[in-house]
C-alpha cells in the first residue's frame, strides 16, 4: 500500500534524498582525489627514483670509460719507451691482465650479466689501468703533479672493506701504510709483505678450505690437498651467482697481478736501489687499494 504524504514530508524527503546524494557524490569525489593523488605520489616517486638510478648508473658509466680511457693512455706510454730490464716478471703478469681485460670485455660485449658479474668485469678496468700506471711510474714515467704529501701517503684507508673481515686486517693495513716513506729503504718490501698478507687472509677467510671443498668436494687441489687459489675463486664467483669463465679468468689473473708484484719487491730481483719516490710509492699503494677493493667485491654479498 503506497503511503500518502503531505506536501511538507514529500519536500523533506526529496531533500533527505538530495542530501545524501550529494554525501555520495562528495565521498566518491574525495575518494577519486585521494586516489588520484597516491597515483600521482606513485608515478612522481616512480620517475624520481628512474632519474635517480639513470644519473648513478650515467656517473657509474662515465667512470668506466675514464678507467678504459686511463688505461689505454697508461699502455701507449709503456710501449712508447724500450722495455725495461728490471719488474721483468711483473711486466710480463700486467701484459696478461690486460689482455685477459680486453678478451673478457670483447666476449661479454653482448651477454647480459648480473649485477655482481658487471662490477668486477667494471672494476678490471680500474685493476688493470694502476697496473700498467705502476710499471711507468717504476719506470720513472709517474705522475709527480699528483703526488701527495709524506703524512697523506701513509694515511689510513679502505677501513670499509678491511672492517668486512676484523679489526686484525684494519691494523695490518694501517701498519703497512705506516711503512711507505721515501725515506726508508725497505719501505715498497716491508708494504708488500703486509699487504700481500692482508689480501690472502681476505680471500682465506671469505672462502675457507672446508668451505669450498664442501661446496665442491672435486674442486682442484694442491699438493698438500688443499684448495687452489682458482678453485677459492671459483667457489667466491658461483655464491655471487657468476658463472663466466671469463670472469673467473679476469679475476685469477688481477690476484696473480697483485701476489706477483709481491714477490719481485720481496725477492730482491726488482733492480732498484731501495728507496723509492713519493711518486712511485704513491703508485705502489694505489695498485694494492684498488685490490682490496677489487677482492672486497669478490668475497662480499
Amino acid at each position: 500500500m503506497i503511503r500518502k504524504m503531505t506536501p511538507a514530508q514529500l519536500r523533506s524527503a526529496m531533500n533527505k534524498a538530495e542530501r545524501e546524494q550529494k554525501q555520495a557524490i562528495d565521498k566518491y569525489n574525495r575518494e577519486a582525489r585521494r586516489h588520484n593523488s597516491a597515483v600521482k605520489k606513485g608515478v612522481n616517486d616512480y620517475n624520481r627514483d628512474v632519474r635517480a638510478y639513470n644519473s648513478k648508473a650515467r656517473v657509474h658509466n662515465a667512470k668506466v670509460e675514464n678507467q678504459r680511457g686511463r688505461l689505454n693512455q697508461e699502455i701507449q706510454r709503456l710501449n712508447s719507451r724500450p722495455a725495461a730490464t728490471t719488474f721483468v716478471t711483473y711486466r710480463s703478469s700486467v701484459d696478461t691482465l690486460t689482455q685477459t681485460y680486453s678478451v673478457t670485455v670483447d666476449r661479454l660485449a653482448s651477454r647480459t650479466l648480473t649485477p655482481a658479474g658487471r662490477e668486477l668485469v667494471d672494476r678490471g678496468s680500474e685493476e688493470a689501468a694502476n697496473s700498467v700506471y705502476l710499471l711507468n711510474a717504476m719506470d720513472g714515467d709517474g705522475a709527480p703533479e699528483d703526488d701527495p704529501t709524506e703524512d697523506a701517503l701513509r694515511s689510513p684507508s679502505m677501513q670499509t672493506e678491511l672492517a668486512t673481515f676484523g679489526p686484525d686486517l684494519v691494523d695490518r693495513w694501517t701498519g703497512a701504510l705506516f711503512s711507505l716513506s721515501p725515506r726508508n729503504p725497505d719501505a715498497a718490501r716491508h708494504f708488500c709483505t703486509s699487504a700481500r698478507e692482508v689480501l690472502i687472509a681476505m680471500l682465506d677467510q671469505a672462502a675457507p678450505d672446508s668451505g669450498v671443498t664442501g661446496a665442491n668436494p672435486e674442486c682442484a687441489k694442491t699438493d698438500k690437498g688443499v684448495p687452489t687459489r682458482r678453485a677459492k675463486v671459483e667457489y667466491l664467483l658461483h655464491r655471487k651467482g657468476v658463472e663466466e669463465e671469463s670472469i673467473e679468468n679476469l679475476v685469477e689473473d688481477d690476484m696473480d697481478n697483485a701476489l706477483t708484484l709481491f714477490r719481485a719487491f720481496n725477492d730482491g730481483t726488482h733492480g732498484h736501489a731501495g728507496r723509492f719516490t713519493i711518486t712511485q710509492l704513491n703508485a705502489l699503494r694505489i695498485r694494492v687499494e684498488s685490490a682490496i677493493g677489487f677482492i672486497h667485491a669478490l668475497c662480499t654479498a
